[in-house]
């Protein structure tokens, strides 16, 4: 969304509506709050654990464990559901509705979105910033623990042979994260299952009209198995 609203044309704001009502479907299935919540207080248990530590930054974590209490105040003291706007916004609720006809978001059908659309971009910004106050929190929340939990491991370089690698699990030490890095310009992409115990990747060759193929190079690339 922050991509898009910085651009003043109606296929750019047609684009930063639709990605507000995905993350507003997406809302509407789970508890978010919730599950940040109980997230964040995982998290701060782990990192209280850290100042017994003589090596690490006792200021930086306790000012980072700050951090994590206010927002996590901040979630608590919201009320209502997330995607509650759609049901207040006239606007949204349409265009949600007709979002899922092909076609079906054209000015014939909904002229109030059209006019919205060529609305000047100061007063379209101050619509969008009111229909996702709800959200800032949340996604502050999310930004922080995806950057302790992408920080916790470091990178280990490994081999898959023939575009297969494989690894088992510590299911005590249950991973968050996996991150795959490889070259720019390497001819392949991965393709990662797994589960409790164990999980693999395979190196997958694109093809333009066939399904892709594994790989019969072995393949180096960079990985983080991040646990936190």
């Amino acid at each position: 969304m922050q991509h898009f609203a910085q651009y003043d044309g109606e296929w750019q704001n047609r684009a930063e509506l639709s990605c507000l009502l995905d993350i507003l479907a997406i809302s509407s299935r789970m508890d978010l709050r919730n599950e940040i919540t109980k997230e964040i207080e995982r998290l701060t248990k782990t990192l209280v654990v850290f100042l017994q530590n003589p090596n690490v930054d006792r200021n930086k974590l306790e000012q980072t464990i700050e951090q994590l209490n206010q927002l996590n105040l901040t979630l608590m003291s919201s009320s209502g559901r997330v995607d509650q706007v759609l049901g207040q916004v006239d606007l949204l609720k349409c265009l949600a509705q007709r979002n899922s006809i092909p076609g079906g978001s054209c000015d014939f059908d909904l002229p109030a979105y059209h006019f919205w659309l060529n609305k000047p971009l100061a007063e379209r910004l101050q619509y969008t910033q009111s229909w996702t106050a709800d959200l800032t929190p949340i996604k502050q929340s999310i930004s922080l623990l995806l950057q302790f939990i992408r920080s916790s491991a470091s990178p280990n370089t490994v081999i898959a042979k023939s575009g297969f690698y494989q690894q088992s699990l510590d299911s005590s030490q249950p991973a968050q994260l996996l991150r795959v890095s490889l070259e720019r310009n390497a001819a392949y992409f991965a393709e990662i299952s797994g589960g409790k115990h164990r999980f693999s990747i395979r190196f997958m060759l694109p093809a333009d009209t066939e399904r892709p193929s594994q790989t019969e190079q072995n393949v180096h690339f960079s990985l983080h198995i991040c646990q936190l």
